[in-house]
């Protein structure tokens, strides 16, 4: 009877555990879809233009945004120094598009403290209507190896590559 109730019990804990965890992941879905889709982003070199990918680049032609906290890091060329970090709090956006229609948002944000951080960055990928794609529970698999590549710029390709 003992052995039974710990059973139970570390089944009501899992059960738990699962749900809090699946609530956390989809705030924080939910977060990230809310800080790509804001009206306070600043286009990269102040200019609403949609930009060729250039270098193998994955996402396709583009729009790049920055929240104010990336985008104050960003030198006078438009561009994040050689070597230097994005600040935490910053969010980079990249609305890709196709046949110019906007078909995704890829979006990195820099937030060491967040259990899906990987190299202190969140990443997420949503259609336009806010539906995972690539969600922040993967901790960038599939992100972080092409863009730890490149020149040191805080793990950014974008003003490498484009």
């Amino acid at each position: 009877m003992n052995s039974t109730k710990i059973t139970f019990s570390l089944c009501i804990l899992t059960i738990i555990s699962l749900a809090v965890f699946s609530c956390k992941k989809k705030k924080t879905n939910e977060a990230l879809y809310e800080d790509a889709t804001s009206g306070s982003l600043s286009f990269y070199k102040s200019k609403d233009t949609i930009w060729d990918p250039k270098g193998g680049s994955p996402h396709g032609n583009f729009k790049l945004k920055f929240n104010q906290t990336a985008f104050n890091a960003l030198g006078a060329d438009g561009k994040l120094p050689t070597g230097q970090t994005f600040p935490d709090g910053s969010v980079i956006v990249k609305e890709v598009y196709s046949g110019g229609s906007l078909v995704l948002y890829a979006i990195m944000k820099k937030d060491p403290k967040s259990k899906f951080a990987s190299n202190k960055w969140v990443w997420g990928e949503y259609e336009p209507n806010g539906k995972v794609k690539f969600g922040v529970d993967k901790e960038g698999k599939g992100c972080v190896s092409c863009h730890t590549g490149g020149t040191n710029r805080d793990l950014t390709q974008s003003f490498d590559l484009h």
